[in-house]
């Protein structure tokens, strides 16, 4: 049996929230970086068996993963010198150096060392797009949040233009809170949904450290995408139909245009879907998982005493940043 991976979480009040969870059933719980990476990680392994465990303390010794936003804290609060491997999920953080090894939700900022690109979770508990709707479009939706919207899209004029065209546009958006923060969604539920249209604020570049999400959840809901230029969402593209990019509003209004008028396209489309979607279930991804955390990073651990010594100078550097600028040890 291979050694057991504690996830760790720094607050003992989600770590009992998230024991006991079923992604699938309590999907509210899993809507910021934390919960996702490690909450729901922890979950999917656990489910299929996995020797894991989730904690709010420091492990005397093996491999615990770790929220960026946690591994300096992490590193504080560890005994001095423990033999600890270090995985930390960077999300949309800088690079961690604290760090073993990490997880990226991008192949663009993956390497052949260090660095490990995994696939982002699914939103669970998803509820596909009810087929009996065909192949008319009639609702159009956004689902994420507020600020990483672009702007054009929460204007009246742009639901507007799309009421003029019999289409009603849903805006399932909210304003992001942090990470402790809970959010009242419905970015689960595509059952009257018949396409998504999702642009970030900033169309300037490809955003290289945003995960493939919304198209990853199209696929999964039986539902086309109409998205902005993004790396992640270049990198699962493989022909037209896996989605349409707009490099702006306009593009994206007449492509909503466009797939409105040729019931042939949409309906490719969703059959497309279908087909991209069992690439990126959930149990594709646990699988990922489960192999880089028991069989490659294992493999490629560094010898004992150049462990010991380098998490010993890491744990001095934080404690020593931690004395400076007053924060928690």
């Amino acid at each position: 049996m291979s050694r057991q991976v504690v996830f760790y979480i720094p607050d003992r009040q989600q770590v009992s929230l998230f024991r006991e969870a079923d992604p699938d059933r309590d999907w509210r719980l899993f809507n910021t970086g934390v919960h996702v990476w490690i909450g729901q990680t922890y979950l999917r392994l656990k489910q299929a068996g996995y020797p894991v465990s989730l904690s709010d303390t420091v492990p005397e010794a093996g491999l615990v993963v770790a929220h960026a936003d946690h591994v300096a804290q992490l590193l504080r609060r560890r005994r001095w010198r423990a033999p600890l491997t270090i995985v930390a999920a960077r999300a949309d953080r800088p690079r961690q150096p604290y760090a073993d090894w990490e997880i990226v939700q991008n192949a663009a900022g993956a390497d052949a060392d260090t660095v490990f690109h995994v696939q982002h979770w699914p939103q669970p508990g998803l509820v596909p797009r009810n087929a009996a709707r065909g192949d008319e479009v009639r609702t159009v939706a956004f689902k994420g949040t507020v600020g990483e919207m672009a702007p054009e899209l929460a204007a009246p004029e742009w639901a507007d233009a799309l009421a003029r065209q019999a289409i009603a546009w849903r805006c399932d958006a909210v304003e992001w809170g942090g990470n402790a923060a809970s959010y009242q969604t419905s970015w689960n539920d595509y059952s009257d949904i018949d396409l998504v249209v999702a642009m970030r604020r900033d169309l300037s570049h490809l955003h290289v450290k945003k995960p493939a999400s919304k198209l990853i959840n199209a696929w999964l809901a039986g539902v086309p995408a109409i998205l902005g230029p993004e790396q992640a969402y270049r990198e699962l593209r493989r022909s037209p139909l896996d989605y349409i990019e707009a490099a702006s509003p306009a593009e994206a209004a007449a492509a909503i245009a466009r797939l409105a008028a040729d019931t042939a396209l949409y309906r490719a489309m969703v059959e497309n879907a279908r087909l991209r979607s069992a690439e990126v279930r959930a149990q594709c991804c646990t699988q990922t998982w489960a192999t880089l955390l028991f069989e490659t990073i294992p493999a490629r651990r560094a010898p004992m005493p150049v462990v010991l010594a380098r998490l010993g100078w890491r744990s001095l550097r934080c404690r020593a940043r931690a004395w400076r600028t007053g924060g928690p040890t």
